[in-house]
């Protein structure tokens, strides 16, 4: 990285914000250790370490203190980018359109040529994230040929233009990305630690893309884009989701049908999709705003605050007080 961050006088806003997407995109990554960002313009700490050839781990907890408007240069490469908290940011890719993170799910673009994108920052806006980039000399240890479904389409993200996908929701995969920033290892063994929790978020998302392979497989592409399509259409909505019948309308398909491959692909109802969703909002209300346990519930849809607590303890495996009280992040 140059040296452009001696002195906070000498940069304006855009100068800054670039040189912080460059760390968070894993341009000439260094430093094994979070880099420490307290500016005019953000506040925070953003990681990017190689810890194998070609893979980049990344991460950041950032908040922009002002608006901005930034681009930079990406080389060839596959970036999977995992929401953790805050809010969702939008990145326009040039020529191909804007991609936006979605909270706790996996978000992947792919380029096989240099692309440019340009981000826009609001004033105090939130940016929790971690997640990887792949550049093409990883794939080449395994050599023309990668038997593995997932490996192959993870490394198929790489070799077209512009390519992206939002993929399930997986808590393993969202713990993982939290390990990402913050663990308790520094030095060699710190070192280490983040190479193979790199590998295993790889290792996840190559699974996650294998099982969407077999889903394709089984429902068929049209069923399986329904019920992604439907999906989104109750993330958009979640605080005034439509009826199943309304939902079934609006992607064209039957009631019976969608509920079974909705099932079939997330592994939960269509009303437990929504419980979840609304259970993830509460977790932001206590955690990043501050509210009772019993106002978050009622927000989000919950009458009764002892039956908001027991959904909350069987979801998240902890009562909401416990967000705040150990702020937990």
């Amino acid at each position: 990285m140059s040296g452009r961050l001696e002195s906070e006088q000498g940069f304006v806003a855009a100068e800054l914000l670039r040189e912080a997407a460059e760390m968070s995109l894993g341009i000439d990554p260094v430093d094994l250790s979070p880099a420490i960002m307290d500016t005019l313009v953000l506040s925070g700490r953003i990681m990017a370490r190689e810890v194998q050839p070609g893979l980049i781990a990344t991460a950041d907890d950032i908040v922009y203190l002002a608006e901005a408007d930034m681009a930079v240069e990406v080389d060839p490469c596959v970036i999977c980018g995992i929401l953790l908290g805050g809010d969702p940011q939008g990145m326009a890719i040039e020529d191909h359109g804007t991609v936006a993170k979605a909270l706790e799910r996996p978000v992947l673009v792919g380029f096989c040529d240099k692309s440019r994108c340009r981000y826009i920052g609001g004033t105090m806006v939130r940016s929790y994230s971690a997640g990887f980039m792949l550049r093409p000399k990883f794939f080449e240890r395994f050599g023309d040929h990668v038997a593995d479904d997932g490996l192959a389409a993870l490394r198929a993200f790489g070799q077209v233009p512009f390519r992206t996908a939002t993929l399930p929701r997986s808590p393993r995969l969202v713990e993982l990305a939290r390990r990402n920033l913050d663990h308790p290892y520094n030095g060699q063994l710190g070192e280490l630690f983040l190479e193979s929790n790199a590998l295993a978020l790889v290792a996840e998302v190559a699974d996650l893309l294998r099982r969407e392979t077999l889903l394709i497989a089984q429902m068929g592409r049209r069923h399986y884009d329904r019920v992604m399509e439907a999906r989104d259409i109750l993330d958009r909505n979640v605080n005034a989701p439509p009826s199943t019948l309304e939902l079934a309308r609006q992607v064209g398909v039957n009631v019976t049908t969608l509920q079974a491959n909705f099932k079939k692909a997330l592994g939960t109802t269509i009303f437990g999709y929504v419980r979840d969703q609304r259970l993830q909002m509460a977790k932001i209300l206590l955690a990043e705003h501050g509210l009772a346990a019993a106002e978050a519930g009622r927000k989000v849809g919950f009458s009764s605050p002892a039956a908001f607590a027991a959904a909350y303890r069987r979801h998240f495996g902890h009562p909401p007080t416990a967000e705040t009280s150990g702020r937990k992040q």
